[in-house]
């Protein structure tokens, strides 16, 4: 039994509906998989329902974006409380700022000439997950780029004329969160950190496992995440950060493959 455990779906910047991304992973082989969409739980009970008949075991999670001041540093909640009231409107927060922050791209977009909308961006987005992949979906559609990518190279990417720095949590206040909800806080691809220096904190302000196997982990780093797991006694997860081929450029699903024993030491790990 192997498990997935880092997949979005429509319900953050996903290109397939919950129930598609449960009915592809039985088809792939796994047992069980999370979703983790970005700052939302909407996708849990659609991909619940879905896997009634399928035999596929799903793991509320989510992935909240955060920053240290320096980098972006991903916090993964697993078996989290998805009804929980303080949790969800904190998240309503969340979501309100990133409606702000895409209509101030939009009109930093125009006033270089990029003549998109709100309604133009929100025909790839629900208004509880607006990314940059949805904007940059509409810079296409309308003529100015020929792929995402492109969008990203030459309007909303870092560093470029319409980008807009985000709103995000602080790290610390990731885990607390996740902790509050009764979930179970880990560190996301922690080979992506430029700083790696961030993971005692994280250690220190209550984090208890860290994403070993990930599809942009080679294999030395993959040695070294679970070497350090065991030394620091962290719970060991893995996923393939799935999103769906036109985002990810090739097809994820089923790439990374946890062995189950992990997923049974995190249900234990719940107090």
């Amino acid at each position: 039994m192997f498990g997935d455990l880092h997949i979005h779906t429509t319900k953050s910047d996903g290109m397939h509906k919950p129930k598609e991304v449960v009915h592809m992973a039985k088809k792939v082989g796994l047992s069980v998989i999370a979703i983790t969409d970005h700052d939302t739980l909407e996708g849990i009970d659609e991909a619940i329902d879905a896997s009634t008949s399928l035999d596929i075991e799903i793991v509320p999670g989510i992935e909240l974006n955060s920053y240290d001041g320096k980098q972006d540093v991903h916090i993964l909640g697993y078996f989290i409380d998805h009804n929980n009231k303080d949790f969800l409107k904190r998240l309503v927060e969340i979501r309100n700022s990133r409606i702000s922050r895409a209509k101030l791209m939009i009109q930093k977009l125009n006033e270089i000439g990029v003549n998109i909308n709100y309604d133009n961006v929100l025909k790839y987005a629900k208004e509880s997950y607006i990314g940059r992949p949805h904007i940059a979906k509409a810079i296409v559609e309308a003529g100015y780029s020929k792929s995402v990518k492109e969008s990203f190279d030459k309007y909303i990417g870092e560093g470029q004329p319409a980008y807009i720095e985000r709103y995000r949590l602080h790290p610390f206040e990731s885990i607390k969160m996740i902790k509050d909800s009764g979930g179970i806080p880990v560190l996301a691809h922690p080979g992506l950190l430029k700083d790696k220096k961030i993971i005692s904190h994280l250690i220190k302000n209550g984090l208890n496992g860290i994403e070993v196997y990930h599809s942009k982990h080679d294999e030395k780093d993959t040695e070294f995440f679970k070497d350090f797991a065991i030394e620091n006694n962290l719970l060991i997860t893995g996923g393939s950060d799935f999103h769906g081929i036109d985002i990810d450029g090739r097809y994820l699903l089923g790439t990374v493959k946890l062995d189950y024993k992990h997923v049974l030491k995190l249900k234990e790990s719940i107090k």
